[in-house]
């Protein structure tokens, strides 16, 4: 609809509910002069009358009544759209589709869902996992969370939390095989890799072992052993079973080394910079309030509460 066509209709429904011109015009800011016109250009390019004017009153016509009844739904629908987009947190309504992977869902996400949806009953999420590079629009995704860089200049990336890549293996690897000591070790070691040429397959480390004069920047490990995949949880399965050395994110091996299960390898070779957190989407601008209460919850929850900053080492 118009511009032009939607002033009509406010102006239209505002002379029926006033019942005159005048009250129409004062209501609206302008002149009677000027209501009078527009509903007779509305009458022009109808070709109906609409209006029934005397010097006392003004009824409405059959096509008035039709035409005000119809005129009145759209201008409340309109009103609805627009309270449902300024609405504040509490009534975020709506479907709100997110990507992550499997394991983020499954450790940080799931155990705030309860709460979030309590407070938010009107909204409704769906979640797709995967580890899979995503194009959010021909997904229709609101929001994806990725952990590491985001390559894509057009989206907006949001860091809402960090966390580290952490070297791993179970008692029973270390028991049997040893336990390296520096970073060259893990040539004689079976390392549980993600597939070759991707971006998790080369491992980031500083060899403590160097001299003082020489570089600490980390060194970059072509690990290798007997089983790659692009399953971060199958990794840790496998890990987890004693079969290898597995570099895996330290929100998903958290409670793994806390109950002894795995344990840290190389830990004073990690990289200081710990990798962020991001909430990808596609614009700053409008964002929905779905998309903004989801956003500032996770912001507050994680960085209250991350399972990853448990002591571990």
């Amino acid at each position: 609809m118009s511009t032009d066509r939607f002033r009509e209709f406010e102006t239209f429904v505002c002379v029926v509910e006033t019942g005159s011109f005048s009250a129409a015009s004062r209501k609206l800011g302008c002149t009677p002069s000027a209501v009078s016109k527009l509903i007779e250009r509305m009458e022009n390019r109808l070709g109906v009358r609409l209006v029934q004017r005397t010097s006392r009153s003004l009824t409405l016509t059959q096509e008035g009544r039709n035409l005000h009844r119809a005129a009145a739904h759209v201008l409340e629908t309109v009103t609805e759209a627009e309270a449902a987009l300024l609405d504040t947190e509490a009534t975020a309504t709506g479907l709100l589709r997110v990507h992550t992977t499997l394991n983020f869902a499954q450790t940080q996400l799931a155990p705030l869902l309860p709460d979030f949806l309590a407070a938010h009953p009107k909204l409704r999420i769906e979640f797709l996992l995967n580890s899979e590079p995503i194009d959010l629009v021909n997904a229709d995704i609101d929001i994806s969370l990725q952990v590491g860089p985001v390559t894509n200049p057009s989206l907006i990336a949001r860091r809402i939390a960090t966390t580290r890549w952490l070297l791993c293996a179970a008692p029973s690897y270390l028991l049997a095989s040893g336990t390296p000591i520096v970073p060259a070790d893990l040539l004689n070691h079976n390392c549980l890799n993600f597939l070759p040429q991707t971006y998790r397959s080369v491992w980031p480390l500083r060899d403590e072992s160097k001299d003082a004069s020489d570089d600490k920047s980390p060194s970059r490990y072509e690990a290798l052993g007997n089983v790659a995949s692009n399953s971060d949880n199958f990794l840790r399965v496998l890990a987890c079973q004693g079969m290898g050395i597995a570099r895996l994110a330290e929100f998903h091996i958290a409670q793994d080394l806390r109950e002894g299960r795995l344990c840290l390898v190389l830990g004073d070779s990690l990289p200081d910079q710990p990798e962020p957190v991001f909430a990808v989407y596609q614009s700053r601008r409008n964002l929905s309030s779905r998309v903004k209460v989801f956003l500032a919850y996770l912001e507050k929850r994680l960085s209250e509460s991350l399972e990853w900053k448990a002591k571990i080492n």
